[in-house]
């Protein structure tokens, strides 16, 4: 009996402490729900308080409302209350409990860090940089006779040099956040990123302008420069072929362009090296005059050559640097300094300027006068782009040229090695992937086949990271040209029809013969190329001094063409990898990046 009692007596026990233990687990889940709920709550918050912070900075990214001070500051002042009760909200006990629990613990301390770097911005960067602008604005930037007063853009570098740096070092420490993973929290967080990436690049260009400008317009002694009219709409892997080259001369704020001179003055003398006549010696072997000089996607290397053929030439002269601009670029100074209206009545506009250039000028006005037009063109916008500054205008296209280089529609390189920081060195001249910390993939295509079949070809790319150092990359080809729209067009657009060795034909006319070149990142590599479409001559090649894979693209009205491979970047890449291409019709070129 006394071991029956005892038996039971363990088993109450037992029973007991299973209870006790079960009671002990729904509390510890009570309190764990409501404190999950409270932190859930107080998380709701805080995206409600950063999403009206983003709301209130995003006027800052519009140059005009920068420089009104009463309307920057109200922005800045909602935006300083949002982030503050953010910050608040994000560091109180509860948060800092969290941040060291499992599984949600990286996203908490990632909230408490962009609450952190937002708020910094708020409080102490934005109303720095809105005084600066005032400054800025205050000054008398018109000399006489439409001379740029330069004194007060070179005054305004210091402020502007330190205001970049805190908010470059602001974008780099939200950078090194772990990426979230509960959606929530991902959405604020690619919200906030966005729009601190867009206030890095808006300050960053406006301080790379307060240097640029005044070297640019000649504050450290008369320059020269070489100016390249291209049309994208027979393609060069760079932007497109040269139509005509003159010069602007600018001398301590005061600028003058003089008169462009069309191609065939330049067809004076080959610029080529061996390798680079051995990338594009068919179906059409590039003479490597001024016309192709584009076909190199390096513009160390384009101003090279196009100094050799201006200086063989009678207009010969001391060269500083080159400026290059496109349809694209000429339509954004358009929209900026007002409509140009050519003489056969047509009304040029920041819409409608470069479908007019890369196509319309074809149909319509014949062959022999548009090198005129053309001219007339870029003259007048040239003369203006740059001419009878003022803070807002200056704000407005620094903020344009850094997306028109990054898209290769404008380029601006200089010979003077104290000033190339500024050029060349701040991304306005680009060349084939050299970064290994930006990786870049490149993607360029030279129309093989005397047409101006450009405009019809759209491209579309999808980027997307496989990996922490791997990408998979498609980019497609689509001849968009209509049956109707062939109807339209001259052999002058559509190209003849393409013969190979012995005459024997290649592709009809209205069919674009585009030569792909793709780079690797520098320092990285790419995988096999799987192609569908018309794909023909696949080799690899060096080109200065860069491996490539190089192929003959035929495009046939309705059709495409499509290349995907994987791309590993170097170890010592910082940021995503991007994809560089061919400048098109547009300002931007179709890619989706999946990150």
């Amino acid at each position: 009996m006394g071991q029956h009692a005892q038996a039971i007596r363990e088993k109450h026990t037992a029973r007991n402490v299973t209870l006790i233990v079960l009671a002990v687990l729904i509390v510890l889940l009570a309190i764990a729900a409501a404190f999950g709920m409270q932190l859930y709550k107080q998380a709701k918050s805080v995206k409600a308080h950063e999403s009206q912070a983003i709301s209130s900075l995003s006027a800052i990214n519009d140059p005009a409302k920068l420089k009104d001070a009463a309307a920057s500051q109200a922005s800045i002042a909602q935006a300083q209350q949002q982030t503050a009760q953010a910050k608040q909200i994000a560091h109180g006990s509860l948060w800092n409990v969290a941040a060291k629990m499992p599984f949600v613990g990286s996203d908490i301390a990632t909230v408490q860090g962009m609450t952190e770097v937002v708020d910094n911005l708020a409080q102490q960067t934005l109303p720095s940089l809105t005084t600066a602008v005032q400054q800025l604005a205050d000054a008398n930037l018109s000399g006489a006779e439409g001379q740029l007063n330069l004194q007060p853009i070179a005054d305004a570098q210091g402020n502007f040099d330190k205001l970049n740096q805190q908010v470059q070092q602001q974008n780099k420490q939200y950078n090194s956040l772990a990426e979230p993973k509960i959606g929530m929290v991902k959405k604020a967080y690619q919200q906030g990123k966005d729009q601190l990436d867009n206030i890095a690049d808006l300050v960053g260009q406006v301080s790379n302008a307060t240097h640029m400008l005044p070297s640019f317009l000649g504050q450290n002694g008369a320059r020269t420069y070489l100016l390249a009219a291209q049309t994208t709409s027979e393609t060069r892997s760079g932007g497109g072929l040269v139509g005509s080259l003159g010069t602007m001369t600018a001398d301590n704020g005061k600028i003058a362009v003089g008169d462009f001179h069309p191609n065939g003055e330049f067809v004076n003398g080959n610029n080529g090296t061996a390798e680079e006549h051995a990338v594009f010696n068919r179906p059409l072997g590039f003479s490597f005059d001024v016309r192709d000089t584009f076909a190199v996607p390096d513009v160390s290397r384009n101003a090279e050559m196009l100094n050799a053929s201006w200086q063989r030439s009678q207009y010969a002269c001391n060269i500083d640097g080159l400026i290059s601009v496109d349809p694209v670029f000429i339509q954004k100074m358009v929209e900026i300094n007002g409509p140009v209206t050519l003489s056969n009545g047509t009304v040029l506009t920041g819409e409608n300027t470069a479908e007019y250039m890369l196509n319309t000028i074809y149909k319509d006005v014949p062959v022999a006068q548009q090198d005129e037009y053309f001219e007339y063109i870029a003259k007048t916008v040239m003369d203006g782009a740059f001419g009878n500054m003022t803070v807002d205008k200056m704000m407005k296209v620094a903020q344009s040229i850094g997306d028109l280089a990054e898209n290769r529609h404008f380029y601006a390189y200089t010979f003077h090695d104290d000033e190339a920081k500024y050029f060349q060195g701040a991304g306005l001249a680009k060349n084939a992937p050299e970064s290994e910390t930006n990786p870049e993939t490149g993607i360029y295509i030279s129309e093989q086949n005397p047409s101006k079949m450009g405009w019809y070809i759209d491209r579309t790319s999808e980027v997307t990271k496989t990996g922490d150092k791997t990408y998979h990359v498609k980019y497609t080809l689509t001849n968009r040209m209509t049956s109707t729209e062939m109807a339209t067009c001259t052999s002058y657009i559509l190209g003849g029809e393409q013969k190979g060795v012995g005459g024997v034909p290649v592709a009809p006319s209205g069919t674009s013969a585009q030569r792909v070149l793709i780079y690797a990142p520098a320092g990285g590599s790419i995988g096999s190329i799987a192609v569908t479409g018309d794909v023909r001559d696949r080799s690899n090649a060096t080109m200065d001094g860069k491996p490539l894979n190089s192929s003959m693209a035929y495009i046939a009205p309705g059709k495409s063409v499509t290349y995907e491979f994987d791309v590993t970047v170097s170890d010592k890449a910082t940021a995503n990898m991007k994809l560089d291409q061919t400048p098109c019709g547009k300002m931007t070129n179709d890619v989706k990046y999946n990150y």
